[in-house]
């Protein structure tokens, strides 16, 4: 037998051709066939991949066991199920059936459930304070009273050692109440109305973020539903939506008002795009802030399809806000009147209260002592010249981006003050169907151009540059400095029990800071005081010694041998975090701990409890 012949029978075994169907063996055919081939074999190499994922997952299982007796079989099944999907993949007529994708995304489902489902039944507190104050809101409706009105400081007893897990306030305290719209807690109330009471907001973002993985999968085209699968096993999305990460609810939401969105506004081809996308739209932004930003975007982009085909866009885009603005009254409307003050105050709190600095973007630089500090304001207008930058470029270059530019709506999330996790890679989900469902853009529309340059463009250019200046000015801008002095360090070096820093004010204005100690935790763990219990007053152009201690109960651990933290000081105004430089413990002053501790230390004698595992924040 020839090599011809035997890659012509292999072929015909991996299902790559009909065995009836002669090949062509010369001219455009031959290179056509070629073509298809790679196509085909390289899909089922990333179905290979999938299976492998599969494979790893179910390998993980195994050490769950001693959690529930259902991994001793799950675990071995999940993987002869994978070695059978390697089987499948390479021996079936095509990947692309709906038994080989189906078992597929079923095994994926199983693999990232299970671990996830274990820590959450028996975990006992929660890992991040929104999913607290979410438990306390939906527990306050169902008992009929007004989350928004009530104090929700009863979170506290869902987090083991609460300190560790508030988000912070520029002027030393801390978010104890809703501070979201009514759907943040309403999704979760039915759950506590039929008698659910532990872990339940863990359990519905499991569900909600599977869920989007559902949609992914049966939204996507069937040769791409590869994406799906893998999306689904990456570890990050349910380690997050399992554990704390409230964002996972508006997920399936937003993928929704993603899918075809430019189909809005065509009646012969829209079908249900033609309403489920602003509905969708509206709910998610009804449970969250962050979706609000999607709107301008889709606003603009229906506008620009709407011209392109002719037609007047602007009853079309009325249209479209009008449904949005509907369902978010409708979902909020009974909380409005309800007390409209406490719903103003509460949806808009975190756009309006200052919180402290947090996060993996630009302001990381700041955070952990790199720059000295960082004058927020400025950050904050950076990230929002920064989404005017996105917005422009999306409309000058909008051929390039109508597909992408959900990829490109985390920039401002990374110039901001917060830019958490949950920012960065909420959208990628629904930009996933965005990018592989929405129609290719046709010819550019015409625009006014100065000189050589389009408008948007120089819109764009001239973003760009104010965004990187106030950034720079931003991280320059810090209003004090401060030095390390000295610290009391406790047996074996294990735990910080006081600091000692100088700060000196260099403004014209007094300065009332509020302190922190970052200790290489991925979240602040509470102010620091001094001895009595006063806030620290810096006058203008002055130097203050001052001399820190954690909160009462908590316990400050160093960080591992070798590495650095950071001592950081929050004013409210100017808003403005100053910080001294990375400080290697190992070499730093220390004095032993005195026999006799101011009375806020001795609290801190307490043996500490285990260090809590935690999750990336996401507020």
């Amino acid at each position: 037998m020839s090599p011809l012949d035997r890659l012509s029978l292999l072929r015909r075994r991996l299902g790559l051709v009909s065995a009836t169907r002669p090949e062509p063996t010369s001219g455009d055919g031959h290179a056509e066939l070629a073509s298809t081939e790679r196509i085909g074999l390289l899909e089922r190499a990333i179905w290979s991949l999938v299976w492998l994922g599969i494979l790893v997952g179910g390998v993980n299982l195994w050490g769950s066991w001693a959690s529930w007796p259902v991994i001793d079989v799950l675990a071995p099944t999940m993987v002869a199920v994978a070695l059978c999907g390697f089987a499948i993949c390479w021996c079936a007529e095509s990947p692309r059936s709906w038994a080989h994708q189906g078992l597929a995304m079923a095994s994926a489902l199983v693999v990232v459930t299970a671990p996830a489902a274990v820590a959450i039944h028996t975990r006992i507190y929660y890992e991040t304070d929104s999913a607290a104050l979410d438990h306390v809101a939906a527990r306050v409706l169902v008992h009929g009273d007004n989350p928004y009105a009530t104090s929700l400081g009863a979170a506290g007893q869902f987090l083991h050692t609460a300190a560790y897990f508030w988000t912070y306030t520029l002027n030393g305290g801390h978010v104890a109440g809703v501070s979201y719209p009514a759907g943040s807690f309403l999704v979760y109330a039915p759950a506590f109305a039929l008698g659910f009471h532990h872990e339940v907001v863990d359990w519905m973002d499991l569900y909600a973020w599977l869920a989007t993985a559902i949609l992914l999968f049966a939204l996507l085209p069937r040769f791409l539903r590869w994406i799906a699968v893998l999306v689904t096993l990456t570890g990050i999305f349910t380690g997050i939506f399992s554990g704390g990460g409230t964002d996972a609810m508006f997920l399936p939401f937003v993928v929704l008002a993603l899918w075809h969105w430019d189909r809005f506004g065509r009646p012969r081809v829209a079908g249900v795009a033609r309403w489920l996308g602003p509905i969708a739209l509206g709910v998610a932004c009804a449970i969250k802030q962050t979706p609000w930003f999607l709107a301008p975007f889709l606003v603009v982009g229906i506008w620009i399809e709407t011209r392109r085909d002719g037609r007047s866009p602007l009853p079309v885009v009325a249209r479209y806000l009008a449904i949005v603005l509907g369902v978010f009254a409708a979902i909020n409307l009974p909380f409005i009147i309800w007390g409209a003050d406490q719903w103003w105050h509460g949806t808009l709190l975190p756009l309006s209260q200052p919180l402290v600095a947090d996060g993996q973007g630009l302001v990381s630089l700041a955070v952990h002592g790199l720059t000295g500090g960082a004058d927020l304001s400025l950050l904050m207008d950076a990230s929002l010249v920064a989404l005017l930058g996105v917005l422009a470029a999306y409309v000058a270059w909008y051929r390039l981006l109508k597909r992408i530019w959900l990829l490109l709506l985390p920039i401002p999330f990374f110039v901001s003050p917060r830019s958490f996790t949950g920012y960065l890679i909420d959208f990628f989900p629904a930009a996933l169907i965005a990018l592989l469902t929405v129609d290719p853009a046709s010819a550019p529309l015409p625009a006014r151009r100065w000189g050589r340059l389009g408008s948007s463009q120089v819109v764009l250019g001239a973003a760009a540059l104010v965004m990187v200046a106030l950034s720079a000015l931003s991280l320059t801008g810090a209003p004090m400095t401060l030095s390390f002095d000295s610290a009391v360090i406790g047996p074996s070096e294990q735990h910080m029990f006081a600091v000692t820093v100088t700060a000196t004010n260099n403004t014209g204005a007094t300065l009332t800071p509020h302190f922190m100690v970052d200790v290489g935790e991925p979240h602040p763990t509470g102010f620091w005081m001094p001895a009595h219990g006063r806030p620290v007053v810096i006058g203008a152009h002055r130097s203050v010694t001052v001399t820190l201690f954690p909160p009462v109960g908590t316990a400050t651990y160093l960080p591992p041998w070798a590495s650095d933290y950071v001592v950081d000081a929050y004013t409210s105004s100017p808003r403005a975090l100053s910080t001294t430089q990375d400080i290697w413990h190992n070499y730093i002053p220390k004095t032993k701990m005195p026999s006799v501790f101011p009375r806020p230390l001795r609290a801190s004698r307490i043996p500490p409890s285990p260090r809590p595992r935690r999750a990336p924040p996401t507020r």
